[in-house]
């Protein structure tokens, strides 16, 4: 259990709501320029704040990055001691439900093309490569043992895997598809995410 954190100090509030008005304007520039021409001085112009002070909260580009990955794992942290708390029995209904709610997020076009424009950078620059793969291993860890350890299911990894895969596929084919029927994909998604965290039926062979 995460031990309970003191309550932030006004000066450390403001310290933090600056972190995140430089980190929302750096996602920003990414999508809208590029990571590679989006220097400090656009992130700085965008967040109002000199360049003098983007540095003194961020070294570089990277340092940015690993702050922006590092909110979206405090964000799954959060929910991960939630479906701890959940009895096992209601699990599958509480991560399906909580994982179709979070679409909206997900799909969100300019999430959708930071996420891509990251991944696109991953490519080029090992730094940022890890930063991203170990955000990823923490949340398929997390899940893994969720449904291993708490709904009892074999092929954990797989079915983390299949999830994930359900998720980034359909950002991606938003970004390539504006005008998906998210309705129809929806309904379908929460039958699959049951399914996956269902045990699987025998069939004849196995």
């Amino acid at each position: 259990m995460q031990s309970k954190q003191p309550p932030m100090t006004g000066g450390e509030k403001r310290r933090q709501a600056r972190i995140e008005q430089v980190l929302d304007a750096a996602a920003d520039c990414f999508v809208e320029f590029g990571f590679h021409r989006a220097g400090m001085a656009k992130i700085a112009e965008r967040a109002r704040m000199s360049p003098g002070h983007i540095y003194h909260y961020f070294e570089n580009k990277e340092a940015i990055i690993a702050a922006i990955v590092d909110r979206e794992s405090a964000r799954a942290a959060e929910r991960f001691a939630e479906f701890d708390a959940v009895d096992s029995a209601q699990l599958a209904t509480v991560m399906t439900e909580r994982a179709i709610e979070s679409i909206a997020q997900k799909t969100d076009i300019l999430q959708s093309a930071l996420n891509m424009e990251m991944l696109a950078e991953c490519q080029r620059n090992p730094e940022v490569a890890e930063i991203i793969q170990r955000h990823d291993r923490y949340i398929r860890d997390q899940l893994a043992l969720l449904i291993h350890d708490k709904l009892g299911l074999d092929r954990a990894e797989a079915r983390t895997d299949m999830m994930m895969v359900q998720f980034s596929g359909l950002a991606n084919r938003l970004l390539r598809n504006p005008d998906l029927d998210l309705k129809n994909i929806v309904g379908l998604m929460r039958q699959t995410m049951l399914s996956i965290l269902s045990p699987a039926p025998v069939t004849k062979g196995e």
